[in-house]
């Protein structure tokens, strides 16, 4: 696990938009490529407006490759084979790179999901990045952390000592009911009991669920648990050869993404943080 503290410049009448970002899958016709680009212009004309925006990655950002798959690729395929992987890969790295480099001083980190690449030869990025993942890779060109392949436990700071603690991992496991998703990440909620709040995906839910709780020296503590949400269409329309949310009959997500807004404010002479989630 990955524990990290990042400083955050937040200032009385500043908002910062708080936000987890994966399960994109850019490399697939049911990305939804147009929603991407205005995401990002959203967040792009935030600090035009004078607010911050924060994200951490989920994973998930391109589809290639499954853990199923990377075992069977990484069998008995030639040299040449792993060097047009490699190549096709980093081609599809760089493209989702453009569409996301206006918002890299955005992010903090990035987390690995279920699907990545790892580079096998040197000759597509020479001998530092073999062996490496895609993530990894992401995560160099965008100057932010990479947090690994599992979860990452994490503290904003803010001025006047305040601060809000973050427990942030890919998730796994599908789940077709409201309840089952929520229950889900309350469960992953009980690794950092402590943190305020909790971001998952993987299933593809945008949704945010209070579990607030007593503190003998706070008083009430706010929680939240959040599903990251996705860019990921699970019905395409006019489209003969279905994904496999269509071919398995799952229940479609709203997409897009889950953002808390952040502020620090006095009230009755104390600062403190305000905190709302929204889908």
């Amino acid at each position: 696990m990955i524990r990290k503290t990042f400083q955050i410049p937040l200032q009385e009448g500043q908002t910062l938009h708080f936000l987890g970002l994966g399960d994109i899958h850019w490399d697939t016709p049911e990305c939804d490529r147009e929603r991407l680009g205005r995401f990002v212009d959203w967040a792009d004309q935030q600090g035009m407006r004078k607010d911050l925006v924060r994200i951490v990655g989920v994973g998930d950002y391109l589809d290639f490759a499954s853990p199923t798959e990377r075992r069977t690729l990484a069998s008995s395929l030639h040299e040449t084979t792993n060097l047009t992987l490699d190549k096709a890969h980093l081609a599809s790295l760089r493209e989702f790179l453009q569409v996301i480099s206006p918002i890299k001083q955005t992010f903090l980190g990035l987390l690995t999901g279920h699907h990545y690449h790892v580079f096998v030869t040197r000759k597509v990025l020479g001998a530092t990045w073999q062996g490496r993942s895609s993530d990894d890779w992401l995560a160099h060109q965008l100057g932010c952390a990479y947090l690994g392949t599992g979860a990452t436990l994490f503290r904003l700071k803010f001025p006047h000592a305040l601060h809000l603690d973050v427990l942030a991992l890919h998730g796994g496991g599908g789940a077709q009911t409201p309840g089952g998703r929520i229950q889900k990440r309350i469960r992953f909620a009980e690794i950092a009991p402590t943190a305020h709040l909790v971001l998952s995906g993987h299933d593809n839910a945008k949704l945010a669920y209070p579990r607030s709780g007593l503190d003998f020296d706070h008083g009430k503590i706010k929680r939240y648990v959040i599903g990251t949400g996705s860019f990921q269409r699970a019905y395409l329309d006019d489209e003969p050869e279905a994904g496999y949310a269509e071919r398995w009959g799952l229940v479609p997500a709203d997409l897009g993404v889950t953002i808390v807004t952040i502020r620090i404010e006095q009230r009755n002479g104390k600062w403190r943080v305000d905190y709302h989630a929204s889908v």
